[in-house]
């Protein structure tokens, strides 16, 4: 294999630029770092920060925040404090009746109440009223706005006039 003069003198020339910087590069900082005793370091008293270390820290004094300033933050347990009117009216909706699959005969849906609440519902047709307890149901038929269990219904209205529009409200 032979080179060309081009690239003979292009050798040469990265070789002298090695041996020409690689010592100028160490005495200047660039060398082997794992040789402690030929590192000199010089510090500006005035810029020294004190890191504290756990250890260091009794229980009467705590350092302060270093990013954030200001009060503590309030603790947070992840609950809430959620209050329901004695009485509101969730609306007029027309309803109709079923089963719920064989659930409690107490038990109604109203997708516009909250779950598990007690709700007062009034025909208003006879204006005969009755309670029942919302729970979910996966759906609803075409036209209706709540269903009401069947026995719950039967208090308020007959079978036959199904679907009728109620009143709706929370329970007191």
């Amino acid at each position: 294999m032979s080179l060309s003069t081009f690239q003979k003198r292009r050798i040469v020339v990265l070789g002298l630029t090695t041996v020409v910087l690689f010592p100028l590069l160490r005495s200047c900082g660039g060398g082997d770092s794992s040789d402690p005793g030929n590192t000199a370091v010089t510090v500006n008293p005035a810029s020294v920060t004190t890191v504290l270390s756990p250890d260091s820290i009794t229980e009467d004094e705590s350092p302060a925040p270093i990013i954030l300033s200001g009060p503590a933050p309030i603790v947070q347990d992840g609950s809430a404090l959620i209050a329901y009117p004695a009485v509101d009216l969730v609306g007029t909706l027309i309803a109709t009746f079923s089963n719920f699959n064989n659930a409690p005969e107490i038990v109604c849906f109203v997708p516009t109440a909250p779950y598990g609440i007690s709700l007062r519902i009034t025909n208003i047709n006879n204006g005969r009223s009755t309670t029942c307890t919302n729970v979910y149901q996966a759906s609803l038929p075409g036209g209706i706005t709540a269903v009401l269990h069947t026995k719950v219904f039967e208090k308020i209205s007959n079978l036959v006039d199904a679907p009728i529009p109620v009143n709706v409200s929370t329970s007191p």
